[in-house]
């Protein structure tokens, strides 16, 4: 579970949603373990079950919701599969797409 960031930059095509709608409170009590930043004031315990929240909504923006919580990944089998894969190469590849993605949009706003 990516805590600090969160992978909803990757162009939806990266993405791997998984659905999160089930087990809410097993999800919530798993999250909670870490009572020590809670307790301190950061509450990660109800982001987190926010922000998949939000992600299910606006995942498919033009339809509705098909779950009630979506947590993002991304494939990582390239790496693990071949160890000669540089890691920064292959994240960079992810950041390419999305920077060709976003300019391909401004394009189509100035055409």
């Amino acid at each position: 579970c990516e805590v600090w960031r969160d992978l909803d930059w990757l162009v939806d095509s990266d993405k791997i949603g998984f659905d999160t709608s089930e087990h809410e409170s097993l999800q919530a009590a798993l999250v909670g373990v870490f009572d020590s930043q809670i307790a301190g004031g950061k509450r990660y315990d109800l982001a987190t079950m926010g922000r998949r929240k939000a992600n299910a909504t606006y995942f498919q923006s033009h339809g509705v919701d098909s779950s009630l919580g979506v947590a993002y990944g991304m494939d990582l089998t390239p790496l693990v599969s071949n160890p000669s894969l540089d890691p920064a190469a292959f994240t960079l590849t992810f950041i390419q797409r999305f920077m060709n993605d976003v300019a391909e949009r401004f394009e189509r706003l100035s055409a």
